[in-house]
C-alpha cells in the first residue's frame, strides 16, 4: 500500500508538471488546462503510460488541494474587505444561483429527465468553480484586481447558496421535512461563533508562534486551524470549503498574513495540481457520444446563462459596464460544491452513473473553455465604451455612480430609512436623470479605508499592487524608480508587516512583499502591476557578491557623466551599481548625496558588475 501510494503521487506530480509545462511554455495556455489533460491521460487505458492505482488516495489530495485554495483566497478577502463591499454580492449570488437552478431543471426535463434527477443536475450547475477561478485569476496576476474581490464574494454568497440546496435535496429524497427559516439562523449562527472565537484567540496563538522565530510553525498552524474548521464545518453538514475560507479570512487579521500566504504557496500549489489533475480522472471518453445532448445542452446552459445573468444582475447593483463583463466570463463552469451536489444525488439513487459522468464531463468541458471565455471577455470590456453606443453607455455609467452614491447616503440615514424600497427607487431614477442631463459624473467621495472603489469622473482607483520578492524594484526607492512619471500614477500609502506608511518619502525604499496602494486608471495601474511583477534577469538573479568588483573611473572632459548630478543620471537604476567615493583635487568625497555634481578629472570609485562598470567606461569610449 505504502508503494503505491508512493507510485500514485510520483504519477500524478510528473504527469500534470509535464503537461503544465508544455501548455504553459509551448502552447501559451494555462496551467490548470495542462493538469487537467494530464489527469485524462491517467485515466485512459493506455500501454507504457503513468497510471494510477488507487484514485481514492489521489481524491483525498485533491480535496485538500480545494480546501487549502478556499483558505488562501480567505486570507486575501478578510472580513473587513468582505464587509466594504455591501450587500450587492450577497443579491447577485442568491438571484443568479436560484435562477440557474431553475434553468438548469428545466433543461433537464426538456431532454426527458424528471422528478428529484433534473432538480440535483439544476443544483449542479447553479455554482461556479472558485478554484478554477483563482488558479486563472493568479495566472493573469489578477487576483488584486478591483474587480476580482467582487467576484470572490458572489462565489462565497454562491457556495452558502449550494449547502442549502443539499440540504433541502437531500432531505425531500429521504423523505424528511426542513425549513428554512430554522436551517438560516443555525448556518449564520455557526459562522459567526466561528468567527468571534477564531478573532480573540489565533491571531494571538499566530503571533506567539511568530514571535518563537520558527517560521515552519506558522505553516503548521496555519494549515491545521484550516483543515480543522474544515472538517468542523463539514461535520456540521456545512461545506468544508466555507470553514477553510472563514479561518483564512479569519488569520488575515493576523499581523503576520504576509509572511503565512508566502509560506503556504508552495503547499497550496502543490495540492492543487492535484485536484486538477484528478478532475482528468472522472472522464470517460464515451460518454460524450451517449450523452452528447445533455452535455451539449448543460454546457451551453452554463456558459450563455451565467454571462448573462450575471451581467444583468451586476449591472442592476451598480457594478458598471466592464467590471459587469469581468465577473461574467469568469463563471462560465461548475464548481467543487458541483460534485458534492452530484455524488449526494448518486448515494441517494436520484442521479445514475451515466448522468454523473456526463455531469463530470460537462465539468472539465466548461473547465476548458472557461480560460478563453476570460480572455475574450478582458478583451471586450476593455474595449466596450467603443463597441457600446455611447448614450447606452453613458446611461448605464450614471445609473453605476447614482447606485454608488445611494449607499453611501443610506449608510447615514436613520435605521427605519435603510431599507425603504420606495425610497430607493425613487432616489436612484432622479439622481440617474440628473447625472445624464450633465456631460459629466460628479465626483462621489469614498472611505479609503472602505471600498477603495472608483473615483468619477476620471475614473480612477484606489487599488492594492503586491510586490513580490523576485521583483526586480525591491531595494530601490520611489524617487528612482519614477514610477509617477512612468505610469501616471501615485503612491498613496505603503504597506509592510507590522506597519502602513501613508504618503511615503520619495527616498523610500521598496522592499520584498509590501503592498503598495496605488491611486490611478485602470490602464496604468494594470501596467505598474505587471512592472512590479517583473522578475530580475536571470544572469542578475543568479549572480553572487564574489562576482561584484570595486573599480575606479576617472572622468575625462568627454565624459556624459559631467555636469550632471547622481540623481539624474539615476547611475542606481540604469547602471545597477554605487557610487561609494569620488576623488577631487586630492579630497576624498565619501558617500556622495544624489545631488552631487561630477566634473572634470573626477575617480569615481564605483561599486558593481564588471558589466556595469565596462558599461560607464564604453560611455566615454564611445564618444571620443
Amino acid at each position: 500500500m505504502h508503494n503505491i501510494f508512493i507510485q500514485d503521487l510520483s504519477a500524478i506530480l510528473l504527469t500534470g508538471g509535464a503537461f503544465g509545462w508544455i501548455f504553459k511554455k509551448f502552447l501559451k495556455l494555462p496551467l490548470l488546462l495542462g493538469y487537467i489533460f494530464g489527469g485524462v491521460l491517467l485515466s485512459l487505458p493506455i500501454s507504457y503510460t503513468p497510471y494510477v492505482v488507487s484514485k481514492e488516495s489521489a481524491n483525498t489530495l485533491a480535496e485538500i488541494g480545494v480546501l487549502l485554495l478556499m483558505f488562501s483566497m480567505g486570507l486575501h478577502f478578510g472580513v473587513r474587505k468582505i464587509k466594504s463591499l455591501g450587500s450587492s454580492p450577497i443579491i447577485v449570488g442568491v438571484l443568479q444561483a436560484l435562477i440557474m437552478w431553475f434553468l438548469g431543471t428545466q433543461v433537464c426535463r426538456y431532454l426527458g429527465l424528471t422528478g428529484f434527477e433534473a432538480l440535483f443536475i439544476g443544483a449542479v450547475i447553479s455554482t461556479a468553480s472558485t478554484a478554477v477561478i483563482v488558479k486563472i485569476l493568479e495566472d493573469k496576476q489578477l487576483k488584486s484586481a478591483r474587480f476580482a474581490e467582487k467576484l470572490m464574494a458572489v462565489l462565497l454568497v454562491e457556495d452558502s447558496v449550494a449547502i442549502f440546496m443539499i440540504i433541502w435535496l437531500s432531505t425531500s429524497v429521504t423523505g424528511g421535512d426542513i425549513k428554512l427559516f430554522e436551517l438560516l439562523p443555525i448556518f449564520l449562527c455557526s459562522i459567526l461563533l466561528w468567527w468571534l472565537l477564531g478573532t480573540l484567540l489565533l491571531p494571538r496563538i499566530i503571533h506567539s508562534a511568530f514571535l518563537s522565530g520558527k517560521e515552519e510553525l506558522l505553516v503548521i498552524l496555519s494549515i491545521g486551524f484550516a483543515l480543522g474548521l474544515a472538517y468542523l464545518s463539514a461535520s456540521w453538514n456545512f461545506s468544508s470549503a466555507l470553514g477553510a475560507f472563514i479561518m483564512g479570512s479569519i488569520l488575515s487579521e493576523c499581523r503576520e498574513i504576509k509572511k503565512i500566504e508566502t509560506l503556504i504557496e508552495p503547499v497550496k500549489n502543490l495540492f492543487a495540481l492535484v485536484f486538477f489533475v484528478s478532475i482528468g480522472f472522472l472522464f470517460t471518453p464515451h460518454i460524450i457520444i451517449d450523452k452528447w445532448q445533455l452535455i451539449i445542452a448543460l454546457v451551453l446552459t452554463i456558459i450563455l446563462g451565467k454571462f448573462f445573468l450575471n451581467f444583468i444582475f451586476n449591472l442592476c447593483v451598480g457594478q458598471g459596464v466592464k467590471d459587469s463583463i469581468r465577473i461574467s466570463g469568469c463563471m462560465g463552469q461548475i464548481g467543487e460544491l458541483s460534485f458534492v451536489i452530484a455524488q449526494v444525488g448518486v448515494s441517494l439513487g436520484s442521479i445514475d452513473s451515466e448522468n454523473f459522468s456526463a455531469i463530470v464531463a460537462t465539468a472539465i468541458i466548461t473547465m476548458l473553455i472557461t480560460p478563453f471565455v476570460v480572455k475574450a471577455s478582458l478583451s471586450f470590456a476593455d474595449k466596450a465604451e467603443g463597441i457600446i453606443p455611447k448614450p447606452i453607455y453613458k446611461f448605464i455609467e450614471s445609473y453605476s455612480q447614482s447606485v454608488i452614491e445611494f449607499s453611501l447616503e443610506n449608510k447615514m440615514a436613520p435605521f427605519y430609512e435603510k431599507f425603504s424600497i420606495f425610497k430607493g427607487m425613487r432616489y436612484l431614477v432622479e439622481n440617474t436623470k440628473s447625472r445624464l442631463k450633465k456631460n459629466y459624473m460628479l465626483m462621489t467621495s469614498r472611505n479609503i479605508t472602505s471600498t477603495l472603489d472608483r473615483l468619477a469622473p476620471w475614473d480612477e482607483y484606489l487599488v492594492p499592487v503586491n510586490v513580490t520578492a523576485e521583483s526586480h524594484i525591491t531595494g530601490k526607492n520611489l524617487i528612482d524608480l519614477k514610477l509617477r512619471e512612468k505610469f501616471k500614477v501615485n503612491i498613496v500609502a505603503i504597506g509592510r508587516e507590522n506597519r502602513t506608511i501613508i504618503s511615503p518619502k520619495a527616498t523610500e525604499v521598496i522592499m520584498s512583499n509590501d503592498t503598495l496602494l496605488v491611486y490611478g486608471n485602470e490602464k496604468s495601474i494594470s501596467e505598474l502591476e505587471h512592472f512590479c511583477t517583473e522578475k530580475l534577469p536571470d544572469e542578475d538573479s543568479q549572480l553572487s557578491i564574489d562576482q561584484c568588483i570595486l573599480a575606479g573611473i576617472r572622468l575625462h572632459p568627454d565624459h556624459p557623466f559631467i555636469g550632471k548630478t547622481i540623481l539624474e543620471l539615476g547611475i542606481r537604476v540604469n547602471y545597477n551599481c554605487i557610487v561609494l567615493a569620488v576623488t577631487r583635487n586630492n579630497d576624498r568625497i565619501k558617500n556622495p548625496i544624489s545631488s552631487f555634481t561630477f566634473q572634470t578629472d573626477d575617480e569615481l570609485f564605483i561599486f558593481g558588475t564588471r558589466q556595469s562598470l565596462e558599461k560607464i567606461k564604453e560611455l566615454q569610449k564611445s564618444i571620443a
